[in-house]
């Protein structure tokens, strides 16, 4: 970029007349090194008038003798006033990006028979399941690290940040970790959600008064329906992969509450049933990519249950 070219640049910035893009191509220079003192001798000083010159009246500026001292102390202040109004919009600048960013949201939504892997701008990875629904920022705030899993179910690999803390909000619950893997399950519909961690640790609370904030240690889980909760373990065997990645639905001795709750968020469909009637019921087994009443019909055979078709899905019926 030639003198005037900068010197116009300069001028811009003065009247705030510089667009986003302009605005990084002037703090780049500046922080080049490209504003010096020999360039500053070249600007008007702050207060100086500029003689003009007119076709009538000719005008010849008399020479303004500084002492040199006086002339470089004054080119120094005025060089240290420009780099502090710079840098103090280049700082306001950049806030004003970084809070944009933090809140500019992107909402997924995994199709049905889908699974969707996302890599995070701090490098943790969530794969979500078929049908889940997931919300995260294009930035993250430099205290913490914010994420809502709105629908479905999605495992959490988290890139270690001891200064930030990682939280998945879900219906009613928080999942919060510094570095760790874990599944969240929100099946807001049914009151259904679950954490079930693999490693590391992971603090749960929650929006509801009285929740005490628990925690919990690698093959430990919780799972809450409507307000009551309840923390167990798992076998924990790494099997985390085969019902993420590839989109597999696997029950091993699944409540079928839970099961049919699992079902329809995959299906991305409506399941009516009365919780209280399936109480006891349990199911076990692996589903993938196959037709919805196949399933469905699978999951009811052993139990002798029924179902019929609705506009909305299915209903349930003993």
């Amino acid at each position: 970029m030639n003198s005037s070219e900068k010197k116009n640049l300069y001028r811009r910035f003065l009247e705030k007349e510089l667009n986003a893009a302009e605005l990084d191509e002037f703090f780049l220079l500046v922080e080049n090194g490209e504003f010096d003192l020999d360039y500053l001798d070249m600007m008007p000083m702050v207060g100086e008038k500029v003689p003009v010159v007119t076709e009538e009246e000719p005008v010849i500026a008399s020479p303004v003798k500084l002492h040199p001292v006086f002339k470089f102390f004054i080119k120094v202040t005025v060089a240290a006033s420009f780099i502090l109004v710079s840098a103090l919009g280049y700082l306001a600048h950049r806030k004003a990006e970084s809070l944009k960013q933090q809140t500019s949201f992107t909402t997924v939504i995994v199709p049905v028979g889908s699974v969707k892997i996302i890599t995070l701008t701090d490098h943790s990875v969530v794969t979500l399941n078929s049908g889940s629904v997931f919300k995260y920022p294009a930035a993250f705030a430099s205290n913490n690290r914010k994420v809502f899993l709105i629908k479905g179910k999605g495992f959490f690999e988290i890139a270690k940040d001891k200064h930030r803390p990682f939280t998945v909000y879900s219906a009613k619950l928080s999942t919060t970790a510094l570095g760790t893997s874990f599944t969240v399950e929100n099946y807001k519909n049914y009151q259904l959600e679950k954490i079930r961690l693999y490693t590391g640790k992971v603090e749960i609370g929650s929006q509801q008064k009285g929740f005490n904030a628990l925690r919990l240690a690698p093959g430990q889980q919780y799972s809450q329906v409507g307000d009551a909760g309840t923390k167990s373990v798992f076998d924990n065997n790494d099997h985390i992969k085969s019902y993420t990645e590839d989109g597999t639905l696997e029950f091993d001795n699944t409540s079928l509450t839970e099961a049919l709750a699992q079902v329809a968020s995959y299906y991305n469909i409506t399941l009516q049933f009365e919780k209280q009637g399936l109480k006891g019921f349990a199911i076990s087994g692996s589903f993938r990519n196959e037709p919805v009443e196949d399933v469905i019909k699978t999951l009811l055979f052993t139990h002798h249950l029924k179902f019929k078709k609705i506009p909305a899905g299915y209903v349930i019926m003993n």
